[in-house]
């Protein structure tokens, strides 16, 4: 299908020109990285960042001593996330579909995505949560970070121009559709929602109940 040429073609070439300038906005994103971390409840919880791109999110667990996987599909991310690995973290990245994740059922107590839906395809980023539910234990988290239209237009309008300056196609359409559209496609139920720079940017918190 299109869908899927696109999302690979993505991964491989549009992400192999983002890849040397994409850490440069994580001044902005420093605070909520934290922020996402604290949101774990278990004390010794086994992690997996889905799309974890240049691995910030995944760094952010693992200096925490948190036990992590990063998956992303394209190498060129994968190489800038390797460089900041530190030895003594218990981190670590592979190069995989998360369509399809290599790992058994429950494997994992908490899954996280951040800002990886908005870049994908719908029906690609519906394969994706259903995975990261069926890796994730029995009411284990799943916590994504994307992007949110706040109520106020101006803010909302404002935004949305910057945004797209750097934003694949699919951004329009997440942006139009919103997190919850996805959400209920999985049958996938927040419990908590937190809003970020001036709320264009939400934290939400699903329990895994399957």
């Amino acid at each position: 299908m299109r869908y899927k040429k696109d999302y690979r073609w993505y991964n491989v070439k549009w992400f192999r020109r983002m890849a040397p300038v994409y850490d440069y906005v994580e001044f902005l994103l420093g605070d909520l990285r934290k922020k996402v971390t604290d949101k774990t409840n278990d004390s010794n919880p086994k992690i997996i960042d889905v799309a974890c791109g240049t691995g910030n999110q995944s760094i952010a667990f693992a200096k925490k001593g948190f036990s992590v996987v990063g998956i992303d599909l394209s190498p060129d991310m994968l190489k800038y996330a390797n460089k900041k690995k530190k030895p003594f973290y218990k981190l670590k990245f592979i190069r995989k579909d998360a369509t399809r994740i290599p790992y058994k059922n429950s494997s994992f107590d908490v899954s996280s995505i951040s800002f990886g839906l908005h870049d994908m395809p719908e029906e690609i980023a519906i394969k994706i949560l259903k995975e990261m539910m069926r890796i994730t234990k029995k009411n284990g988290e799943i916590i994504i970070v994307d992007y949110y239209t706040p109520r106020r237009g101006f803010v909302s309008l404002l935004v949305h121009k910057i945004v797209k300056i750097w934003e694949t196609k699919n951004y329009d359409h997440f942006r139009k559709m919103g997190l919850s559209h996805y959400l209920k496609r999985v049958n996938l139920k927040q419990f908590s929602k937190e809003s970020y720079l001036i709320g264009n940017v939400q934290i939400v918190v699903c329990e895994n109940i399957k």
